[in-house]
């Protein structure tokens, strides 16, 4: 299972940044469930959840039943980077979101890639293709920080 934060893949005013399309038919075509914790791009083969609130994680899980061992969170944000924490979720940051890599490992990110398409680039080798390979939740913040 894959939890997405659309914030990084572009709004009606802000185009996606690269990757983003190809990044989500990828997960989708390995079989991940995929869940954008708000609304995507139309067409995205995704899940959404409505109205995350502070907690946008848990509310993905709990759309698809699906448990913090078996997942990844993709942030843009520290927010969400915290959001993935808290809910025991390991996570994967793009710096084509508000926050730089800085903060966003700062906040406890196992990886931090450019944009979608530098983490496309890499997939078979990131967390996405094998989530517990850094360890528990909060164990730091080492890992690959490729892109």
């Amino acid at each position: 299972m894959t939890v997405i934060s659309a914030a990084v893949f572009g709004t009606a005013w802000r185009p996606a940044p690269p990757g983003c399309a190809e990044l989500l038919r990828e997960c989708a075509a390995r079989g991940w469930t995929v869940v954008l914790t708000a609304p995507g791009p139309a067409g995205a083969p995704a899940l959404t959840v409505a109205a995350p609130g502070d907690d946008p994680v848990r509310a993905a899980l709990e759309l698809v039943g699906g448990r913090p061992s078996h997942a990844v969170a993709v942030a843009g944000t520290v927010h969400e980077v915290l959001a993935a924490r808290r809910a025991g979720v390991p996570c994967i940051a793009l710096e084509a979101g508000v926050d730089a890599g800085p903060l966003l490992r700062a906040a406890g990110a196992a990886e931090v890639h450019r944009d979608a398409a530098a983490l496309l680039r890499v997939l078979d080798d990131s967390l996405l293709a094998r989530p517990r390979a850094f360890g528990p939740v909060g164990a730091g913040t080492g890992g690959p920080r490729g892109g």
